[in-house]
């Protein structure tokens, strides 16, 4: 629906970077820096998107080998360049003056390096930098659709106080807008059966509306629109707030026997909490089991996966959010009050059996199913049993870019002034997870870069830019 007709204010910028999250941020600081006129628009009442519920770890692959290894689904070029532009993204937030640790932590999520850092400072160093520069950054204001003359786009409609429509003319439009895992429908879609069961582990903000903007534009699309990167959580649970995301996951699943609801085990479970998180999805009711010792709950289960998490029992958490537990001196003992949850007591028999007689022989197959010779068997009692359900944090899926951040075509080919990063783009994590806060850093600055470069070359055409339907009557205006 065009909304042309009552626009009630026009003003004029260089740049337009829609979402303030890690990578929107990082976006808008670079343009402002290099000279362009900026504003930032996020819909939500706070800025800093999903960056600002995390726990700060500024983390990617250490080597493009590394990342062809853990990801090998991934886009070769957009990892290439963010593992080569991590060095000096790292020295940009050293030089900020915010926080970053000396030491790095190794084998982060199985493989990766990174630091800690305080997100928040980066996220208000990033906002102080716009408006020292001159730019604007603004709450509450979602942008309702992409202007579009036909050869590029050309700016924003905006809705400001709840209901007043500002038109914002840009040279360059950046979406950060952080992902589709709030649209059920979406997620239906690109995923598949159980994607709208996942539990969302982010800002409620980010609903698809870069996909949709960038989609009314002609951006094509990405691999990977099927996976996303969450972790398990205690099933069911009392309640799930922001506060609740980092002490609820269960991060040492890695170290557990994960089964379904039939009792049998369907992945390698040494793979890591981010990848079973997905595997668990396409089970049964989206639903497992993980069962493990009193060596893993009394080690990996209270260890602080990362600096900046804490320490914590997170069985103890688990039970204490409302999971579904079980207790019990021996490893019978356990599966007998598993069976009372309904699942086949003499199939989840055998398939610890099968999985114990694996690990004992160096690892191979149990029952089809993979077995890593550095699995171990549950030998130390107590032994524990916690119902688990997937979580969404972002999808790996969106926007087709390049390393210059620059939307791309169904063919290609650059859309003349609409660019993305952080989530909105796709394609460099698939299925394997390459880090959220760094590559959405690392992102930002590509498209900030490229966006403030082309404001500096765009002749000041006074251009009349119409909207996406009056240039495309056959395409629907993206509204949020």
């Amino acid at each position: 629906m065009a909304h042309h007709e009552r626009v009630d204010e026009t003003r004029e910028v260089d740049v337009v970077v829609v979402g303030s999250g890690v990578s929107g941020s990082s976006a808008a600081r670079t343009a402002a820096r290099t000279g362009a006129k900026v504003a930032m628009l996020e819909k939500s009442e706070s800025f800093g998107g999903s960056a600002a519920l995390s726990a700060g770890m500024f983390w990617t692959a250490p080597t493009v080998e590394t990342y062809r290894a853990r990801i090998p689904l991934g886009n070769l070029e957009l990892g290439t360049r963010v593992v080569g532009d991590y060095r000096d993204a790292l020295a940009e937030l050293r030089a900020s003056g915010v926080r970053v640790a000396d030491e790095p932590k190794h084998d982060i999520m199985t493989f990766g390096i990174g630091y800690s850092t305080d997100i928040h400072a980066i996220l208000a160093w990033c906002r102080e930098e716009i408006l020292a520069a001159g730019g604007q950054v603004r709450t509450n204001t979602p942008v309702i659709e992409l202007l579009y003359d036909g050869g590029g786009v050309t700016g924003v409609v905006a809705r400001e106080d709840g209901d007043r429509l500002v038109r914002y003319e840009a040279q360059a439009v950046i979406l950060a807008t952080g992902g589709f895992q709030g649209a059920r429908d979406e997620l239906t879609r690109h995923i598949g059966p159980n994607a709208d069961r996942l539990v969302l582990r982010s800002n409620p903000g980010s609903v698809g509306d870069g996909l949709r903007l960038a989609r009314s534009a002609g951006a094509g699309g990405t691999t990977a629109m099927s996976t996303f990167y969450g972790h398990l959580l205690p099933y069911p649970v009392d309640r799930f707030r922001s506060e609740d995301y980092l002490p609820y996951s269960q991060y040492y699943s890695g170290s557990t026997v994960l089964v379904n609801l039939l009792g049998e085990r369907f992945t390698d479970e040494t793979e890591g909490d981010e990848l079973l998180n997905q595997a668990v999805t396409f089970q049964p009711q989206a639903r497992g089991v993980l069962i493990f010792d009193e060596h893993v709950r009394s080690t990996e289960a209270t260890e602080e996966p990362f600096p900046g998490l804490g320490a914590t029992d997170r069985f103890a958490t688990a039970v204490e959010a409302g999971g579904t537990y079980a207790v019990a001196d021996t490893v019978p003992a356990l599966l007998d009050q598993v069976a009372a949850w309904g699942i086949d007591r003499y199939n989840l028999g055998r398939t610890l059996d099968a999985y114990t007689d694996a690990v004992a022989s160096g690892g191979g197959v149990a029952r089809g199913i993979p077995v890593s010779g550095t699995a171990r068997a549950p030998q130390q009692g107590p032994f524990y049993a916690l119902m688990v359900q997937p979580s969404i944090t972002f999808t790996f899926g969106g926007v087709r870019t390049n390393t210059e951040g620059e939307a791309l075509d169904h063919d290609g080919r650059p859309i003349p002034g609409l660019y993305a990063a952080g989530a909105d783009i796709g394609g460099l994590s698939n299925y394997g997870y390459a880090g959220g806060l760094a590559p959405g850093y690392i992102t930002g600055r590509w498209a900030g870069r490229s966006a403030s470069q082309r404001a500096a070359s765009a002749p000041q055409l006074n251009r009349a830019p119409s909207l996406i339907n009056e240039a495309h009557p056959t395409t629907h205006g993206a509204t949020a």
